[in-house]
């Protein structure tokens, strides 16, 4: 279990600070999730419900892969290992796709955790 925390632990850092240099500036994940996103919405740039509801989305799926690592211990972990980084990954996929090109490193490290989390489950139930 050690081992999941510690993916569980990167894939976080990985989903708020993957980011690409543009101009010699860095451009993060979580620069556009938590800051550049609400002033669009505060300087009326956005109108558009789809993509705030989409935003939200994010943030609500963001707040459960934070959660994750207290949650190994619940029945329900593996299902919330594989629902909460796919519906961020989807809201980011209709909200603005280029961000999913940064998140390959976490997209990575989210299936070696599931992986390893299915053998550790597999395991647990031959016992």
């Amino acid at each position: 279990m050690k081992k999941i925390i510690i993916l569980l632990i990167v894939m976080i850092v990985l989903s708020l600070f993957s980011g690409i240099s543009i101009n010699q500036n860095w451009a993060f994940v979580f620069q556009f999730e938590f800051f550049d996103y609400p002033e669009i919405l505060k300087d009326g740039l956005e109108d558009n419900v789809r993509n705030i509801i989409l935003w939200i989305i994010i943030l609500l799926a963001h707040i459960g892969i934070v959660m994750l690592p207290f949650l190994t211990k619940s029945h329900h972990f593996n299902k919330l290992l594989l629902w909460f980084p796919l519906v961020y990954l989807l809201g980011y996929v209709f909200l603005s796709a280029e961000f999913v090109f940064l998140l390959i490193p976490f997209i990575i490290i989210w299936g070696i955790t599931l992986r390893l989390s299915k053998k550790q489950n597999i395991k647990g139930k031959c016992i």
